[in-house]
C-alpha cells in the first residue's frame, strides 16, 4: 500500500501536531451513514457478534433480518502488530448471510480482552503501519461494510493521538464508502482520552458503552445498566449521554449500548457489600424466574428490574422488556441514532430471540409517535 506507506511518513514520522491535522478535515466529504431499508427508519438497530458465541449460535439463527448492522467482534493485532483472527471467525458465512439479509456488516477491532496491545502497537510507527495494512486489506478482501474501534481503553494523550491517527489513516484509505465506528466509555475517567473535536470527522457513529456500570470492581452490589441516577451507582446512562453529548457528539451519531446480559452479586440486595460478581446472559437469568426461591423487583428510580434470592443471598441485575424499552423511549427523546446490543446471542432461547422482537416493536411504535 504505497498510498498508505506516504500517509503514515506524513503522518507519524514528521509528528504532526493536533492543529495541523485539523487543516486537512474540510477536504474530507462527510463520515458515511448508513442508509435503512426496509427496518425501521432513521434509527439504527445493531448488534455485536462475537466469534465465541458462533458454534453454539450460528449466524442462520442469531443473525435477525431486524437489525441494521452487524457489529462482527473481534479481530486485534499481536505484539508485532499483526492481525489476529480466531480461527472459527467464520468471516465470510457471516457476511454473506447478513448481505442476503440487507444488514451492514461491521468488523469489530479490540474488545475487552484483545486491547492489550493496542497502544503499543500505535505508537510504533512500523506497527502501526504492519497492523493498519492488514486490518485494510482484511476488511477489503472479506468484503466488510466498515470497521468498528473498540479499543478499551486508552489510557493517556498519547493513546488519545494514535487513535486520531489510526482513524484517520483508516478513512483516508477506506474511503467514503465505507463506514468508521468508534466505542466509548460511560464516564470521563476514560473518555478524556478520545479526542471528540478531532474524531467526529471521521467516524460515522459512536457506540457508548453503557453497561458494566457496577461489577467485581465496585464497592457495592450496584445496577448494570441503570437508566436514571439512584442510590447504588454513581454513574447511570443519562450521565453518559448527556456527557458525550456536552464533548460534542453530534446526538445522531449516537447508538445507545443495550446489553442483553446482567450481573449477579453475592448480596441479598442492591446496595450492599459483596465479595463475588459475574456477569450472565438474559438467558441464564430468565430461567431464574421460574424458581420460587427467586423474587423480581423494579426500581423505579433507575428504572431497572433485579432478582433476589434470600436464601442463597444472590442478587441479579439485569435487563428485561420493560427495562429495554424505557432505554428505547429515552434514545428517541434524546435524538439518538440508535442502539447497539451486546450481544446479540444473549437472548436466544429454542433457537429464538425473546428480547429482539419487543425491542423492534418498541422502536416502531416511538416512530409514530415522532
Amino acid at each position: 500500500m504505497k498510498l498508505l506507506t506516504l500517509i503514515l511518513a506524513l503522518t507519524l514520522l514528521a509528528g504532526c501536531s493536533y492543529k495541523e491535522k485539523v487543516s486537512v478535515i474540510p477536504t474530507l466529504r462527510p463520515a458515511v451513514e448508513i442508509k435503512t431499508q426496509n427496518k425501521p427508519s432513521n434509527f439504527l438497530i445493531a448488534g455485536f457478534y462475537p466469534y465465541w458465541e458462533q458454534s453454539k449460535f450460528p449466524p442462520q439463527i442469531a443473525i435477525n433480518n431486524s437489525i441494521n448492522v452487524l457489529y462482527h467482534a473481534f479481530v486485534w493485532p499481536d505484539r508485532n502488530g499483526n492481525l489476529v483472527v480466531p480461527k472459527s471467525f467464520n468471516n465470510k458465512e457471516i457476511v454473506d448471510i447478513a448481505t442476503s439479509k440487507n444488514i451492514k456488516v461491521i468488523l469489530s477491532v479490540g474488545g475487552g480482552g484483545n486491547s492489550g496491545y493496542l497502544s503499543s502497537v500505535l505508537n510504533n510507527p512500523q506497527l502501526f503501519q504492519n497492523f493498519a495494512d492488514q486490518l485494510i486489506n482484511f476488511i477489503k478482501k472479506n468484503q466488510y461494510n466498515g470497521v468498528d474501534i473498540d479499543w478499551e481503553f486508552p489510557k493517556n494523550s498519547t493513546d488519545a493521538l494514535n487513535l486520531n491517527k489510526f482513524v484517520q489513516i483508516l478513512k483516508q484509505n477506506l474511503g467514503n464508502d465505507y463506514i468508521i465506528c468508534v466505542d466509548l466509555p460511560y464516564a470521563n475517567y476514560s473518555g478524556r482520552y478520545f479526542d471528540i473535536d478531532f474524531l467526529k470527522y471521521f467516524v460515522s457513529y459512536f457506540v457508548v458503552m453503557s453497561y458494566d456500570y457496577s461489577g467485581a470492581w465496585s464497592h457495592i452490589s450496584g445496577y448494570n445498566a441503570p437508566l436514571k441516577p439512584g442510590f447504588c451507582n454513581t454513574h447511570d446512562i443519562q450521565k453518559s449521554i448527556e456527557y458525550w453529548l456536552a464533548r460534542g457528539i453530534d446526538s445522531k451519531k449516537i447508538l445507545l449500548g443495550i446489553p442483553f446480559y446482567g450481573r449477579a452479586f453475592n448480596a441479598d440486595e442492591p446496595c450492599q457489600e459483596f465479595n463475588q460478581s459475574f456477569a450472565t446472559t438474559y438467558r441464564n437469568i430468565l430461567s431464574l424466574l421460574k424458581n420460587e426461591d427467586y423474587q423480581y423487583f423494579w426500581d423505579f428510580m433507575t428504572k431497572t428490574p433485579y432478582l433476589v434470592n434470600k436464601k442463597n443471598k444472590i442478587y441479579y441485575s439485569f435487563d428485561d422488556s420493560s427495562s429495554i424499552n424505557d432505554k428505547i423511549r429515552y434514545a428517541f427523546e434524546m435524538n439518538l441514532g440508535g442502539i447497539a446490543i451486546w450481544e446479540i446471542t444473549q437472548d436466544i432461547v429454542d433457537n429464538h430471540h425473546l428480547l429482539l422482537p419487543d425491542l423492534v416493536q418498541t422502536i416502531k411504535n416511538n416512530q409514530l409517535l415522532n
